[in-house]
């Protein structure tokens, strides 16, 4: 069984995935380091080089490959649930999980922050409502929804295992 955590830039997603790897004892993958790799380029060249369309193709690539394996926790980058054939793909083997925050808790984690290309907008903020509001009835689409406002990431750990166990 896979775990893809899904969530808002910020939500916490990479170091949620980390720690909830090693508890669980399955391997960690995040999937915009390994497209980083892939591309031997930064997340931010990719947009300034072939814009958002070029990333999300590498993104989908990236996602049909995930579904053939096992035993990972895969932090996806915010915008995988733009494509339902992500997430109809990231279900084959696992469960999808929110990492579910309001975007001003969000905004108060990535603020300082100078990687994020769809924030280099002239009002971040007012940005990231946007987004969140274009995306949060996709990321409604999900097995598990963990509010992560006010909790660390091993508060967060635990609940998500707890609610895998409950099946």
């Amino acid at each position: 069984m896979n775990i893809a955590l899904t969530g808002m830039m910020g939500a916490g997603k990479s170091a949620v995935g980390k720690l909830l790897a090693e508890r669980l004892g399955m391997r960690f993958l995040d999937m915009d380091v390994q497209i980083e790799k892939t591309a031997k380029k930064k997340i931010k060249d990719i947009f300034a080089d072939g814009g958002e369309p070029l990333f999300r193709r590498m993104e989908r690539e990236l996602v049909k490959c995930l579904s053939l394996l096992d035993g990972l926790v895969i932090s996806t980058g915010g915008g995988i649930v733009l494509d339902a054939k992500n997430i109809k793909d990231l279900r084959k083997k696992g469960k999808i999980v929110y990492l579910k925050a309001k975007p001003e808790a969000l905004f108060e984690r990535v603020k300082k922050e100078k990687t994020r290309p769809l924030l280099n907008v002239e009002d971040p903020l007012a940005e990231l409502r946007r987004i969140y509001g274009k995306r949060r009835k996709l990321y409604a689409d999900c097995d598990i929804c963990v509010e992560t406002a006010g909790k660390k990431p091993e508060e967060i750990c635990a609940e998500i295992e707890k609610k895998i166990k409950a099946g």
